[in-house]
């Protein structure tokens, strides 16, 4: 063992290199363990409106009345599986049964997106021989000495990608740089920041910084380095300042193989999908009253829900049935005119102890509003105009039956 601090001093080269040993022996059992990611979007704008430079700084009138200030504006949350899969990031809904995008945004839909805080942006920076490194001295945090370094990624070596354009392929790779913290007597990673001071112009972005802190994670019997906490933060060139908190929780060692799918609402519950072929025809009108209770304060994007079938379904299903769902959408507007929009799914029914999968069309009754992309079909998109937001039975929604 290599002595990392005498004296008050750090020998720079041995501590940074047992440190990537460390980290790069992590990134290897990283596809080994799962995580529950809970995230906090945001985006903040000017209010009152105001015309800005071309990187979001306020062209303020010096006869203007009223200063404006960047206010909360919108704010959405859901909650993911994540792991790691051929070094890239794979995801699902909370609970489902299989991981299903490397996208986030194929399931989350629109808004800002940011990945490789779970493994990939270890990987290039301490994996790899691209990265520059200098040390920039010992800082003390809570009665522990943590050794800082500066890293550099170039374009050449680096997978940070922004989007260009709406088309998979309009991306573009990112140099980025920052800073990194290791505890001076364990070598362990202890928090990590990545700035990208110039992004593409055609990103339309003018500055985007992550900060991550990381944690020792107790999972199977041993010791596993694991996020714990990301912000990451992107200012485009409207004004607008976005940020998203991602939170790490509930890591276990996943035991089944990573399975993608494209039916990304895929069944969650635990009963038993029927392997016996059930037709549910086609073209009938449905109304689903909500069993589960869906309120402004405690509900996500990702959380299971059921509804109880108020029709039967042609001489197949019964009326009172129970059908099981998804929330996959889940925003709040905070400023004027203040809504929430809930995107809902329903893609089971129960049927003598089994779950038959059940393809439905939304029928929309009265105003909805769509944001982001176009949401999938089997997605039904409902606005409430209120700032305060609770659900239960008395909420009934129309669906139209597909084919499976």
């Amino acid at each position: 063992m290599v002595p990392l601090a005498v004296c008050g001093e750090v020998d720079q080269v041995a501590l940074l290199n047992q440190a990537r040993a460390k980290i790069v022996e992590n990134i290897e059992r990283l596809p080994k363990y799962t995580c529950l990611q809970t995230v906090h979007r945001s985006r903040f704008q000017y209010f009152p409106a105001v015309q800005v430079s071309s990187c979001g700084h306020a062209a303020i009138s010096s006869t203007a009345k009223v200063r404006p200030q960047r206010l909360l504006a919108w704010t959405d949350r859901f909650k993911l599986d994540v792991t790691v899969s051929d070094g890239a990031e794979i995801f699902s809904w909370a609970g489902a049964r299989h991981f299903q995008s490397e996208d986030v945004e194929k399931i989350v839909g629109g808004g800002m997106a940011g990945t490789g805080d779970f493994g990939p942006f270890l990987m290039s920076i301490f994996g790899g021989s691209a990265s520059e490194y200098d040390y920039l001295g010992l800082e003390q945090d809570k009665e522990r000495a943590f050794a800082v370094y500066r890293y550099r990624v170039p374009v050449s070596a680096s997978h940070y990608q922004i989007k260009l354009g709406p088309q998979p392929e309009d991306r573009a790779n990112m140099a980025y740089q920052g800073k990194f913290w290791i505890d001076s007597q364990t070598a362990e990673l202890s928090k990590m920041t990545i700035e990208v001071p110039s992004p593409p112009r055609e990103s339309q972005t003018c500055r985007i910084e992550t900060a991550i802190d990381y944690r020792q994670a107790r999972i199977g019997g041993s010791d596993f380095l694991l996020p714990q906490l990301t912000v990451l933060k992107m200012w485009d060139m409207g004004g607008d300042r976005h940020e998203n908190r991602i939170e790490y929780a509930s890591c276990r060692e996943f035991q089944s193989e990573s399975v993608f799918r494209t039916d990304l609402d895929a069944p969650a519950s635990t009963s038993e999908i029927s392997k016996e072929p059930v037709a549910i025809p086609p073209g009938i009108t449905i109304k689903i009253a909500l069993r589960s209770k869906i309120d402004g304060e405690n509900a996500f994007a990702g959380d299971a829900i059921d509804g109880q079938l108020l029709n039967a379904i042609g001489t197949v299903i019964p009326k009172g049935a129970i059908v099981h769902g998804r929330i996959v959408r889940f925003e709040q507007q905070h400023q004027p005119p203040t809504y929430y929009a809930v995107g809902l799914t329903f893609h089971s029914i129960e049927m003598n102890g089994s779950e038959i999968p059940l393809s439905l069309i939304s029928i929309a009754r009265g105003k909805q509003i769509l944001t982001g992309p176009i949401e999938p079909p089997g997605v039904g998109m409902f606005m409430f105009k209120t700032d305060q937001l609770a659900l239960d039975q008395r909420f009934v929604t129309e669906w139209k039956t597909v084919r499976n």
